[in-house]
């Protein structure tokens, strides 16, 4: 039952209509300049109605509102548009193979134009490995959003950067119940060796078959995964954090497939413990890694 108050009276009474309303469960509005200003209802009745998502007893509830206040505009709150983010269409930036274009002089400049209005001025010479990856993701995404691009040079500059190891093939094997498998193939400054390992899941066979190819050893301190863009097929970008003895490395790629990304970055952080020691640095925007020394 619901009853309808005034702000004094509410402050004159307010330890037995708390009592009543405990007792009783009555719901109460509280009314100022005659227009409904506050709600005092039973706690645990408020919470049952959200629990079991009793809409009829809203509904009731707000026919007797409506009752008590007739002159009173009974309307939700507008929601806010939605922010539809902008987007890239492939053929924009020179994917087209319907129309027999897999790039083009005129998408390269649309490229550097969008990237442009993102702050990152880019030379033909750090352009030419953008463009291309940019392409590879137009060729397995629908639409590209700025976080794409984005990551594409980050990505793409941070391969550029001279680095002993990189992943060359990688073939994953997982089936419920049993040990995953992993085989990858990796670049050792020029030459191809691969190994295959199992392990408690998909990533874990991947790590440990990379630590196989490498021999580096090194100890996983924290791992994670995250969409770095919008849309189902988002990119994956991981973060691999590894030490080794005081010196600790941070290691990130992004990638469509989260497993590739994560072998990446696990590759990436380990480039970081091989380099010859130096001071701390912090590396540029393409680099992709973070080296502290304890």
């Amino acid at each position: 039952m619901l009853k309808v108050i005034s702000a004094p009276e509410l402050a004159r009474n307010l330890d037995p209509i708390l009592k009543a309303l405990e007792e009783s469960g009555t719901t109460l509005i509280i009314k100022h300049h005659d227009q409904p200003a506050a709600l005092l209802v039973r706690f645990d009745a408020y919470v049952a109605m959200l629990a079991t998502m009793d809409y009829s007893g809203w509904e009731r509830w707000i026919d007797e509102v409506r009752a008590a206040f007739p002159t009173t505009v009974m309307s939700p709150p507008r929601r806010p548009k939605s922010l539809v983010p902008t987007f890239i269409d492939p053929a924009d930036i020179g994917y087209a193979p319907q129309l027999g274009q897999v790039g083009t002089c005129a998408g390269r400049r649309r490229l550097a134009v969008e990237l442009a209005a993102m702050g990152m001025q880019l030379d033909e010479q750090q352009l030419g490995p953008v463009y291309s990856l940019v392409l590879s993701l137009a060729e397995r995404k629908r639409v590209l959003y700025a976080e794409d691009l984005k990551l594409a040079v980050e990505e793409a500059l941070g391969r550029a950067t001279p680095g002993r190891f990189a992943l060359k093939e990688m073939q994953v094997n997982a089936q419920s119940g049993v040990s995953s498998t992993a085989e990858v193939a990796l670049s050792d400054e020029g030459a191809v060796r691969s190994a295959r390992a199992s392990g408690n899941g998909t990533l874990d066979a991947v790590f440990r078959a990379i630590q196989q190819v490498t021999g580096v050893p090194a100890e996983l301190e924290d791992f994670s995964l995250a969409a770095a863009t919008q849309g189902s097929d988002a990119l994956g970008e991981a973060v691999v954090t590894l030490s080794q003895g005081s010196q600790v490395v941070v290691g990130r790629a992004a990638a469509l497939d989260v497993v590739e990304a994560a072998a990446n970055a696990y590759i990436n952080a380990l480039n970081w413990l091989v380099r010859p020691h130096r001071a701390p640095t912090l590396p540029s925007p393409s680099g992709g890694g973070i080296r502290a020394e304890h």
